[in-house]
């Protein structure tokens, strides 16, 4: 195969999962891993893509804030697993926090079998999710955001700093050892961090691959709150171990 052959089929594959490995790229181009090293090397002196531990990410702005619609249609065994994982830690009669996210979608359907709960969100699309599983709801008033549908501002600032809940669930953009759990968006940052400090105990709900990855606002660091994510290699599981308490969905 050759050198652009190659590297157009990293390309693509970056535009379908935003982060690539190298043992999933050997099958593909039936390179070796000595070659797509090189091949990574080349796209991103070309600003093509990032190289990361063990393969490479697409090039996205620190700011820069997925589409609901693109972020919902990745990962989506991963985020299941991850959903049902989380929600195996709520109890009968808790109030929790539901923070927007495609991830924390997936923890809904298992919600149900849990009695007496009062969840507050966000988000609105969670909380149409939550009525149609008949889960008692409250949503703060804030201002809309388009890109996540998330509820935003000082108004829900106001209001949830008068609320306290058992568990708060949080999605990430991204989470690395260094920048700890970031988002885009620093309205979104602060609710993250107050939902955080007005929780009992809280977690962050990410797939793997969004390990090593940097937005431009951290809401946590990994020490503050545990992590449940989808199933990591060895060396990624003992890094972040160290810092966090993290769960395997598998």
């Amino acid at each position: 195969m050759l050198t652009g052959e190659r590297q157009q089929i990293i390309l693509e594959q970056l535009k379908i999962h935003n982060i690539v490995k190298l043992h999933d790229l050997i099958p593909l181009t039936g390179a070796s891993e000595s070659t797509l090293r090189r091949d990574l090397q080349d796209l991103e002196n070309c600003h093509k893509l990032l190289r990361i531990h063990g393969g490479a990410q697409n090039v996205i702005s620190l700011h820069e804030e997925p589409a609901l619609s693109q972020k919902a249609a990745v990962h989506i065994n991963e985020k299941k697993m991850i959903g049902q994982a989380a929600a195996n830690l709520v109890r009968n009669h808790e109030v929790i926090f539901l923070d927007s996210g495609t991830t924390i979608q997936f923890m809904i359907p298992y919600l149900i079998e849990h009695t007496d709960l009062l969840v507050i969100t966000n988000s609105v699309d969670n909380a149409s999710m939550l009525a149609n599983y008949n889960v008692n709801t409250f949503i703060p008033g804030g201002r809309l955001k388009s890109s996540t549908k998330a509820l935003v501002g000082a108004n829900i600032i106001q209001t949830l700093e008068k609320y306290h809940f058992d568990r708060a669930f949080l999605g990430t953009n991204g989470f690395s050892i260094e920048a700890g759990y970031t988002t885009p968006d620093p309205e979104e940052a602060s609710i993250k961090s107050l939902a955080i400090k007005q929780s009992n105990v809280s977690y962050v709900l990410s797939d793997s691959s969004k390990f090593a990855q940097v937005s431009f606002s951290r809401f946590a660091t990994l020490d503050e709150v545990p992590l449940v994510t989808s199933k990591l290699s060895e060396k990624e599981f003992n890094s972040l171990n160290k810092y966090t308490k993290v769960t395997e969905a598998i």
